[in-house]
């Protein structure tokens, strides 16, 4: 599996605008296209001023609109920052325009400045989530309803039958016992077994299966780059990486260090000698992660890299690490 994440972060120092990282994510997406076991994620987020991409649903319309085959991930698709009418009506046309190939993975957030953005009340969140939930699940039907003393009906129903596939996504314990009351697959944030183990439980309360969760697995990087020369790889990519990674951290704290982007790093070198979630690796090490974790997790654009540097390192994957993985 070879998953491409794009969020858009763009370090002050990027030598390249949003308009060329859009279109280079898109020439990528067409790249992947061509490449069994590979999907692309969206991430999304407010208020960043490097640029975090607020609007995934238009990049993901973009991307269904140039492939063909290519699975297509929103998350975490953040809910509370939309009138879940008009995002019910965009995620059915997009499940048309994309013959059910967007998937979602919804979240809840945790910044405050995006709360205050779109008017949501924190105290309230949890249940405005529940309240947004039903309401996608009504309107995926297809059928009329009242919300709000407002009728609502979605038409075209979506061509998924009971809508586009929606997980849940989280790293709370009240994420988990959310997912598994609806019944809805989780993507928590960790392996975090107090977490998992809340799932389970609240899952059989409800009478839905327990397990259904996708865990990221313990010590899997989130974003690998490839390159022949592992010094020159981290002096062309650790710069931007690095940006990721600290403003990731600003905004989780360490608190939340077991998420699978945090790290504590405040300089190339030290991310480099940590080891966590930014990594540089010959091809050869990239196979042995694809072996030991089911996946390759790819950020070609982490921090603004220009698109030219990136496909260096997609080049030696198609080239090096693609047919070593189809020959064994």
């Amino acid at each position: 599996m070879l998953l491409l994440r794009f969020d858009f972060r763009r370090a002050p120092f990027s030598p390249v605008g949003m308009a060329d990282l859009y279109a280079g994510a898109l020439e990528m997406a067409r790249w992947a296209d061509n490449t069994p076991g590979a999907s692309v994620l969206f991430s999304q987020h407010h208020r960043s001023p490097d640029g975090y991409l607020p609007s995934p649903l238009i990049m993901a319309s973009a991307v269904a609109a140039c492939t063909q085959t290519l699975p297509i991930t929103v998350g975490a698709l953040l809910l509370l920052m939309y009138d879940p009418v008009k995002l019910a009506e965009d995620m059915s046309v997009l499940d048309h325009l994309s013959r059910g190939r967007i998937n979602y993975v919804i979240g809840l957030g945790y910044r405050d400045a995006e709360y205050a953005m779109f008017g949501v009340d924190p105290r309230q969140r949890g249940k405005q989530m529940d309240e947004y939930l039903g309401v996608l699940r009504q309107a995926f039907s297809g059928d009329e309803f009242s919300w709000r003393e407002r009728v609502v009906q979605i038409t075209p129903a979506p061509l998924t039958v009971g809508g586009p596939l929606c997980l849940y996504g989280g790293g709370t314990v009240a994420a988990a016992k959310r997912a598994a009351r609806l019944g809805m697959l989780f993507m928590p944030q960790s392996s975090n077994a107090e977490i998992l183990k809340a799932y389970d439980d609240e899952a059989i309360a409800n009478g839905h299966p327990p397990g259904m969760y996708q865990v990221t697995p313990e010590g899997c990087p989130t974003t690998v780059f490839v390159a022949d020369d592992i010094d020159q790889g981290w002096r062309d990519y650790g710069p931007y990486m690095l940006h990721d990674a600290m403003v990731y951290a600003q905004w989780l704290g360490a608190d939340n260090a077991e998420t699978s982007v945090y790290s504590a790093a405040k300089t190339v070198d030290e991310l480099r000698a940590k080891g966590g979630p930014y990594v540089v690796v010959t091809p050869t090490q990239a196979l042995d992660l694809r072996a030991k974790f089911g996946m390759l997790a790819l950020q070609p654009l982490s921090g603004g890299v220009p698109p030219e540097l990136a496909w260096k390192s997609l080049r030696l994957i198609e080239e090096k690490v693609l047919p070593a993985m189809k020959s064994s």
